[in-house]
């Protein structure tokens, strides 16, 4: 008891959910010897093994696996790394630097263990990554157990891949198309969500449809998965079942219900964001502790940020899957992304500048939160769009020295389409200005949805200028960009306001046309509720 510098002992106790913990854990420890410490380390790792097992146990409860695959997997998908240094009085700092020496050198020794013989040869891998053969026997496509798991047909999962889906509540993770459908959701009237409600409701009990109901009931004005709602996915499900099942009777209900909705709120946008959010500088932070209590302290600070992540999150309509130290996952929806991450970021350096006061580190080398957005359309595999994240987090953090880190970057996604990126300091108002301005212009009508993609084709036709920075080059860059607003119209016919014209300009005293057509995308993404609303 007491022994933990990190994470913060306060995190113990936290409501089961809630907890935020990372996978990296340091303790000052008592011990006669260096054989005591690391049997320490391998009762840890034993203990973390036997629950690992027990999760797996609950996992595949009535579910005939293939058990000798299951066996090998099973022992082999944790992997635990210790090391250890000794730490003298008022020797802290040199401990510390001596103990993450040690560890990443441990991390760098691979181990060898024998591979097991499999009773059969030739199993298919798992559909998620290809890595680990399917635990799964050779089900028919309509087995029951297919849809216990969620499986499309010929889907495989190794052993890791069902207890994600098995082991805990089915309902503590919302489904991401659930979080895309969101704004359109409280944008319709009370009586239009609960009369969807009602149609959905008798699909869940037909295996169709999932509830959601974590994250704190943020979602209860419709708790489902919300996939139906799209049309193309109503359809799909349309054309696997027979004319005379009862279940196509349902869909067909939701279908009708959808419809006549639609005619004035239009379809669900069919994009969200996955945000991954890092601390700054934390190595550097870290490493200023000269003493367990300050990196206690600094824990502690972690904890406190941490602990208000999901709240934050929360509030902004969005569903934090992770909350470890400065490390944050989260799902948010279009609509309230941007504050989102700019409030998790003024909340991180909040919680820390207590810490670095006590540190006496200046407040413009103290740590800050870069967070990266990956949008993308809730169809792609959630692999994409994770990954989608971290170039955007990784965009974040990029830049030379005066301009690296403490950062917002977007990488938008586009079904059948490329990605556009947009990348804004956090320190600077005026960029961060004109993208909630241009948002809300595109919101709000005041900007027509062609514009950008106008802005990108002037920008190739003018390519051959790109390198040239002359002023001939310019007037005639300016004078394009000048005749395009010019005839500009918005949806109402409307000419674009002088306030947007403006900020165009604006943005182009210090962008390319490229890197502003990219933000208007990302605007115009950002704002939409519904389909139409993206062209």
């Amino acid at each position: 008891p007491g022994c933990l510098i990190f994470p913060a002992e306060e995190a113990l106790g936290q409501p089961k959910g809630e907890a935020n913990l990372s996978n990296i854990l340091r303790a000052e420890v008592s011990a006669a010897d260096a054989e005591a410490v690391r049997a320490l380390c391998k009762s840890a790792q034993g203990a973390a093994a036997k629950r690992l097992a027990e999760l797996g146990e609950k996992a595949r409860s009535g579910l005939n696996l293939r058990e000798d695959v299951w066996r090998a997997q099973i022992d082999d998908i944790l992997e635990c790394h210790a090391a250890w240094a000794l730490l003298g009085e008022g020797e802290y700092a040199t401990a510390s630097c001596l103990l993450g020496r040690a560890l990443a050198a441990r991390k760098a020794t691979r181990d060898f263990g024998p591979s097991r013989v499999l009773a059969t040869e030739g199993l298919p891998k798992s559909s998620l990554d290809g890595a680990r053969e399917t635990v799964l026997p050779n089900w028919p496509d309509n087995h029951l157990a297919r849809r216990q798991l969620g499986l499309s047909d010929n889907e495989q999962l190794d052993a890791l891949g069902v207890m994600k889906r098995m082991a805990g509540s089915s309902e503590q993770f919302t489904a991401y198309s659930r979080v895309a459908a969101d704004p359109w959701i409280e944008s319709l009237a009370q009586e239009d969500r609960e009369a969807l409600g009602s149609a959905y409701e008798p699909l869940v009990k037909m295996g169709l449809a999932t509830r959601v109901g974590g994250n704190d009931g943020a979602y209860k004005a419709f708790a489902y998965d919300a996939q139906l709602l799209y049309s193309s996915r109503l359809e799909r499900e349309l054309s696997r079942i027979a004319d005379s099942d009862e279940q196509r009777d349902k869909l067909i209900s939701l279908q009708r219900r959808m419809r006549e909705i639609g005619k004035s709120a239009g379809q669900p946008v069919p994009y969200a964001a996955i945000l991954k959010a890092d601390g700054d500088k934390m190595g550097q932070f870290l490493s200023k502790a000269d003493s367990v209590e300050q990196s206690r302290s600094i824990s502690s600070a972690l904890h406190s940020f941490a602990s208000q992540v999901r709240e934050i999150v929360r509030c902004h309509r969005g569903h934090a899957i992770y909350a470890g130290g400065d490390d944050v996952l989260a799902l948010v929806p279009l609509t309230h992304s941007i504050d989102c991450a700019k409030a998790l970021a003024e909340r991180f350096k909040e919680s820390l500048r207590s810490a670095a006061e006590k540190l006496k580190i200046a407040n413009e080398d103290s740590p800050t939160l870069s967070v990266g957005l990956g949008i993308g359309h809730f169809m792609e595999p959630l692999g994409a769009l994770r990954a989608r994240a971290e170039r955007a987090e990784q965009l974040a953090k990029d830049g030379d020295a005066d301009s690296a880190r403490n950062a917002l970057a977007v990488v938008l996604g586009i079904r059948s389409g490329g990605e556009h990126c947009v990348r804004v300091r956090w320190s600077d108002d005026a960029a961060l200005c004109d993208l909630r301005a241009l948002t809300d212009a595109f919101k709000q009508g005041r900007l027509p949805s062609r514009i950008a993609y106008d802005l990108r084709g002037i920008d190739r036709r003018l390519a051959w200028l790109r390198e040239d920075n002359g002023d001939h080059a310019k007037g005639m860059r300016e004078a394009e960009v000048s005749r395009l607003l010019d005839r500009a119209r918005t949806a109402a016919g409307k000419a674009v306001a002088e306030e947007q014209r403006e900020r165009i300009k604006r943005r182009l005293c210090k962008h390319s046309l490229a890197e502003v057509a990219d933000m208007l995308i990302v605007a115009r993404w950002l704002s939409a509720r519904t389909v139409a609303e993206l062209g």
